[in-house]
């Protein structure tokens, strides 16, 4: 099989063992975005509750326990987007400050200092052109923040074990691990700062976190800090462009 991608992107890529021997574990997403959103500007993306059990007004009374209504507390100039119009226009009755547009293709004409993106990569149907589209958003000295499920999840091994299935949500088009969420960013003009892994150790669920003690690919979720690269640098530079004429 031929390789499809230049070789200096493949030579100089990093190797994912080493954010992986350097994760470190949290409770809650909110935990380590707190530090990113609290000041500059922020884009939030995915922002409407889109579950179909419940109608958009419905939604919105659990709205207080989001994700953005997390960080609108902490910074209050937010801006999230949602290609849902729908629920957007219900969030910008309610004084959010929302914009409808597709994550693959929008063009807000801003860039932000940071970018969040929880529990989104997983249902785009082409994560590589929207995290294109998001780096054009994203300062120079700017990060993406990033959550996602994991498919190694001690749940889902049980679930093969007992049922030779696994519990996939109905919208999800993709699933990510560490390396693979890692080579998608780093084709996509980015690099991994630092992984963590996101799940629950309190003692009182204890018989079904205790796997994930002792080995942290069993946890149920994960977060990743990114950077933007420039590869126009160097003789050997592989630019974005380069990336996407190959994809």
């Amino acid at each position: 099989m031929s390789n499809r991608f230049p070789s200096p992107l493949l030579h100089n890529r990093p190797a994912p063992r080493k954010w992986i021997e350097e994760a470190k574990f949290t409770g809650s997403r909110e935990d380590v975005i707190t530090e990113y959103v609290s000041s500059g500007t922020v884009l939030d993306l995915g922002v409407v509750d889109g579950r179909r059990a419940f109608s958009a007004e419905e939604n919105l009374e659990n709205f207080s326990t989001s994700l953005h209504e997390h960080i609108r507390r902490l910074n209050p100039s937010v801006v999230g987007v949602d290609y849902d119009a729908h629920g957007v226009q219900i969030l910008k009755q309610h004084g959010y400050n929302v914009v409808c547009a597709d994550v693959e293709s929008m063009d807000l004409k801003q860039q932000f200092d940071t970018v969040v993106g929880g529990e989104i990569i997983e249902h785009l149907p082409n994560p590589g052109r929207a995290l294109a589209t998001i780096r054009k958003h994203l300062k120079p000295s700017g990060r993406l923040i990033l959550t996602t499920c994991n498919p190694f999840f001690i749940r889902q091994v049980w679930n093969i074990l007992r049922y030779n299935n696994v519990r996939v949500h109905e919208e999800h088009t993709a699933w990510f691990d560490p390396h693979t969420i890692g080579w998608l960013l780093w084709i996509s003009g980015y690099e991994i700062e630092q992984l963590y892994w996101l799940g629950s150790r309190r003692l009182g669920s204890w018989y079904k976190a205790w796997p994930a003690w002792l080995r942290s690919y069993f946890n149920p979720h994960f977060l990743v800090v990114a950077k933007s690269l420039d590869r126009r640098q160097g003789p050997d530079a592989t630019t974005v462009e380069d990336v996407q004429r190959v994809t």
